[in-house]
């Protein structure tokens, strides 16, 4: 997919502003939805059959982060491939899995996508072509917190997809917020506490970031995260959340420099997101085996964590650490 294709432009506009599409009902805001060769995906046995002809019981859905849309899963694993693939594909060619790709308004908050998100996955087992037996979620960046958020709500709400979840891998995935974010919200708080009318003006137009980015600046992940934020400015309000407890959970970090000691990576991290800032107080909240779960690597920055051939390699790894019959072994 073009880099410069409508779809990237709508995904772009939809992280800055999609919130207040939605809010006006403008045409261009997303509706979440799985989508296949760039068309939205009905959730129906005759549609899912069409697309998949040799579905398996084994499904990887690929969730995308700010700003993004499906196609940002695709790459060259070398520059003499014909043509491109995603870690969806080469988990399907290799391993079984059935690959589906979601699209959706990032600029709506976390805690909305993450309901939406949790019914979408509901509506997808009731009418998918075999029985599902396991799924693995694959979250990049906000996707990552996505799907923490669709976990949450669907234990709350007992949806029977949850028990199929078997692993959720998370990439360059902010648990403890994004600095940049910080960094707006507190750009934007000073311009306005300002009192001159044009910087004022200045920080107003910098605080129209979206719900969605401005959920990135703790990691807000359900409604009673953001629900009054603004009264409490500079403190934390995220609400303790379980970790789905019948899934393994797994992480990937990107730094900028080969160095992990280096200035460069304690100032800049995977140049979106501190290694601290994903690897931090949250993570370490689901128990004491996370540490164990988390690979770092060095000189992927944030964007190549969705789309990266070693990336990819740990994937199937953690996806095959107790290998599923049939697995084939990678020739990369």
């Amino acid at each position: 997919m073009s880099r410069f294709s409508w779809a990237t432009y709508q995904s772009i506009l939809n992280g800055v502003v999609g919130d207040h599409l939605r809010g006006r009902q403008n045409g261009l805001a997303i509706d979440m939805a799985f989508y296949h060769a760039r068309q939205p995906l009905a959730l129906t046995l005759g549609s899912l059959g069409a697309v998949y002809p040799n579905p398996t019981g084994k499904l990887c859905v690929l969730v995308h982060g700010l700003g993004c849309h499906e196609g940002v899963w695709a790459f060259r694993q070398t520059e003499q491939d014909p043509e491109d693939v995603s870690y969806g594909t080469l988990l399907q060619a290799e391993c079984g899995y059935t690959p589906l790709y979601l699209r959706y308004n990032t600029g709506l908050h976390i805690s909305h996508n993450g309901r939406s998100l949790a019914r979408l996955l509901g509506q997808l087992l009731d009418h998918y072509p075999v029985p599902v037996e396991e799924v693995v979620l694959i979250g990049h960046s906000m996707g990552g917190l996505v799907l923490r958020s669709a976990c949450y709500y669907g234990m709350k709400e007992g949806a029977a997809w949850t028990a199929k979840v078997s692993r959720v891998i998370y990439l360059g995935t902010p648990h403890d917020g994004a600095y940049l974010e910080r960094l707006g919200h507190a750009a934007a708080t000073v311009l306005q506490a300002v009192p001159h009318p044009v910087t004022r003006l200045i920080g107003n137009i910098a605080n129209l970031r979206s719900q969605g980015i401005q959920d990135l600046r703790y990691g807000n992940l359900v409604d009673e995260d953001w629900a009054g934020a603004a009264s409490r400015i500079g403190h934390d309000p995220r609400q303790p959340i379980p970790w789905l407890a019948t899934a393994r959970h797994y992480l990937a970090v990107g730094t900028l420099a080969e160095d992990p000691e280096s200035a460069v990576n304690a100032l800049l991290g995977d140049a979106l997101v501190w290694t601290s800032h994903a690897h931090g107080p949250a993570w370490r909240g689901q128990g004491a085996h996370a540490d164990d779960h988390v690979r770092r690597f060095p000189q992927v920055h944030h964007l190549a964590l969705a789309r990266h051939p070693d990336v990819y390699q740990q994937i199937k790894l953690w996806c095959t650490d107790e290998p599923p019959e049939g697995c084939q072994p990678s020739g990369g």
